[in-house]
């Protein structure tokens, strides 16, 4: 299996954000499911790239002229240099994620009765964790807005 490195603030390994959709393909390959998603309340258009083998969507905003804005991965074959946090549950991703040094978080948390979803967001790299269950279920970062 491969592993590939989520860069915070930059990309995925050598994609950075801000690739043009071809030369996301072009590093990453064709995808399995090419969506587009048009929002006509708030205007917010993007393209979604799923990649179902790699458990991995990127998206393009309109925004950002049609390039890479965002990433999300949901496998253990992603890391933050050389940290895995899949199959970690909250109190161990929040030891191991302190030498990565990422900031401040605001967590929301959400509890039924048999179901409880935890959001981990730095805001100072753009980076979200979704647990589910006390499991980590998903990873999203992008480009920093300034």
């Amino acid at each position: 299996m491969h592993h590939y490195n989520i860069k915070p603030k930059e990309g995925l390994g050598d994609v950075k954000f801000l690739s043009t959709v071809d030369e996301f393909i072009s590093m990453i390959g064709q995808p399995d499911d090419d969506e587009l998603i048009q929002e006509k309340i708030s205007k917010f258009n993007s393209r979604i790239l799923h990649y179902d083998s790699l458990e991995l969507s990127a998206s393009f905003d309109e925004e950002n002229n049609w390039k890479l804005s965002s990433i999300t991965v949901n496998s253990d074959a992603f890391h933050i240099n050389d940290i895995y946090l899949f199959n970690c549950n909250k109190i161990d991703f929040l030891k191991k994620i302190e030498p990565l040094d990422l900031g401040t978080y605001e967590s929301d948390v959400y509890n039924e009765e048999d179901y409880s979803s935890t959001t981990y967001y730095f805001k100072q790299n753009n980076i979200s964790f979704w647990f589910e269950n006390d499991a980590l279920q998903k990873i999203q970062w992008g480009i920093i807005h300034v």
